[in-house]
């Protein structure tokens, strides 16, 4: 059962902030972190929920390009180094995938046969007392109201597998910013973006039975719906359709 503290990885687990990890440490915290500090205007909440030793996997809506930006410097701001489930097209990049691997983090082949390899690592990593972070969704969510899609087994199956706390999140904001589909982009300085971090969730089943997985994934897509729900009133929907070419 995942958040059982009897399942989660005490001996040999070494903290990540004592690893010398040259790219993060110079590009990410000494770069990208303080640009997005200055550019936007944050508000993130349940920080404290984010355990501050050994592993944990966060779980986050995803309404636009921006997200994993967001959740990353989050998790950061509450002193973790975050591992993403990245698809493996962003990794094709020679610059973009090796700092993605530099980095720590995971690539998924969807839809061939090494996708599966991707939960492989994902588990490894929280073996390891990492942090991982997931979008059960798998892509941008396509709902108008942006409201998250059915998630997808890998949540589950990973929760499951690993016995780490499953921890449901929501970002807004940033659809407002940088949207999938067919909606300008705006990178105008001190936009908000919110994050706010739940609570641990209790995942029970069998990590081979697709029924545990299908009823697990409901309730994390209706937790994570909620959190979405109570930041949509603080930051309005401000997307604006692309002018159409005459």
């Amino acid at each position: 059962m995942a958040g059982s503290p009897s399942a989660w990885p005490t001996e040999g687990v070494r903290e990540l902030s004592r690893r010398r990890e040259p790219v993060y440490v110079l590009g990410v915290g000494g770069v990208v972190v303080p640009l997005l500090s200055l550019w936007f205007r944050w508000t993130i909440e349940g920080s404290e929920n984010v355990p501050r030793r050994g592993p944990a996997i966060l779980a986050c809506n995803h309404i636009s390009y921006l997200d994993p930006l967001a959740m990353g410097y989050a998790v950061h701001r509450a002193g973790r180094r975050p591992r993403f489930l990245a698809k493996a097209e962003l990794f094709e990049d020679r610059l973009l995938g090796w700092a993605l691997r530099a980095t720590g983090q995971i690539e998924v082949a969807r839809g061939t046969a090494r996708a599966s390899q991707a939960l492989d690592r994902a588990v490894a990593a929280l073996g390891r007392g990492e942090v991982v972070l997931i979008f059960p969704e798998g892509t941008v969510t396509t709902d108008p109201e942006l409201k998250p899609m059915p998630a997808r087994s890998g949540t589950v199956r990973l929760a499951l597998r690993s016995g780490a706390p499953l921890i449901p999140c929501a970002v807004w904001g940033t659809a407002n910013i940088w949207p999938k589909g067919p909606y300008r982009s705006s990178w105008r300085p001190r936009q908000d973006v919110l994050v706010r971090i739940g609570a641990p969730m209790e995942v029970a089943g069998d990590p081979d039975s697709p029924h545990d997985w299908r009823m697990s994934g409901e309730r994390i897509t209706a937790e994570i719906g909620r959190l979405v729900a109570s930041l949509k009133p603080v930051v309005p929907d401000r997307r604006r359709p692309l002018e159409k070419s005459a």
